[in-house]
């Protein structure tokens, strides 16, 4: 059964709506007449659903959702207001859905269906593997996807958070990285859309992406994934001296690098990273040449002089 909670400032609105979703089979966890009482249930009561009215005194539903989003990205969020004007700006910030009041239990009921057929089955966790080198890409049961990314910050949200390797980062600090141009609170509300397009769009593709969100700080889920860059770098840590017993796996190291970190894409932010792991790999490159010029293996010798040149 779908749980929703309700927020608008007219305790006969919530009434009128807390018995049709009823008659609909949805429980109503909560009834809320103003913004802040909602913003601290919301994180306990994680509905799958939040009706939200726009025009209410003090906190607008506008100003709400990205509170509501922030602390609980998962929950759909659909506009109830007696006012059309607002619907352009409602779906700007990816609203599931905008009714117009007074609310028809035809049209609620249409909602309604569409949740319950997106609700099941959810979405399973499943094997992720993110690869940054040369290009991002996404595996899932071995399979890399491709992603229709919503929009490039989308994209180059994936890319920051797999390159903090599992460091949490606050979200102000990621809305300044990421639209450096922008004042902040512009740039605070572009990151909390973009969060949110992250978060729905892996529930379309049938996966939970590795994500964790704590006090106004994301980080990636490390331990959930295999994210080749700290493969790579566990593996050059522990390479210092090439030896016979560890060859093969230098080499393997090696063919691991397939290009420069998001070599087919470009951030401002990652030049410096893509310099760190471009030097570690050159260095790898030499032991290895320098191993193989001992042992007299000239064909090998040869061959991974011809990676560290290109």
């Amino acid at each position: 059964m779908l749980t929703a909670i309700l927020i608008d400032d007219e305790y006969y609105a919530l009434e009128v709506l807390k018995k049709r979703l009823e008659e609909l089979e949805v429980h109503v966890a909560g009834m809320y007449e103003e913004g802040h009482s909602a913003i601290e249930a919301i994180g306990i009561l994680k509905p799958d659903i939040v009706f939200l009215d726009i025009d209410m005194p003090g906190m607008n539903g506008l100003e709400l959702f990205d509170q509501l989003m922030e602390i609980y990205p998962k929950t759909h969020i659909v506009f109830a207001t007696a006012y059309n004007e607002y619907a352009v700006e409602a779906f700007e910030l990816n609203a599931a859905d905008y009714i117009v009041k007074p609310i028809r239990k035809e049209r609620l009921k249409k909602t309604i269906e569409r949740f319950q057929r997106q609700n099941n089955p959810p979405a399973l966790r499943k094997s992720v593997e993110i690869n940054c080198f040369r290009h991002l890409s996404i595996k899932i049961e071995g399979k890399i996807i491709e992603i229709p990314w919503r929009t490039k910050k989308v994209e180059e949200l994936v890319a920051y958070l797999a390159c903090g390797e599992g460091s949490f980062i606050s979200k102000e600090k990621l809305a300044e990285i990421l639209w450096p141009e922008l004042d902040m609170e512009k740039s605070r509300s572009n990151f909390y859309l973009t969060y949110h397009y992250l978060k729905k769009q892996s529930n379309q593709l049938g996966f939970e992406f590795p994500m964790e969100s704590i006090r106004g700080k994301i980080r990636l889920k490390i331990e959930e994934i295999e994210l080749d860059i700290m493969n790579f770098k566990r593996e050059i840590t522990e390479l210092k001296n090439i030896t016979t017993e560890n060859i093969d796996r230098a080499e393997k190291t090696i063919e691991q690098y397939k290009g420069l970190l998001l070599e087919e894409h470009y951030y401002e932010w990652s030049i410096e990273l893509v310099q760190y792991y471009d030097i570690r790999y050159r260095e790898l490159l030499k032991k290895v040449i320098k191993y193989h010029k001992f042992q007299k293996d000239t064909e090998k010798e040869k061959y991974f002089i011809t990676k560290l040149n290109a």
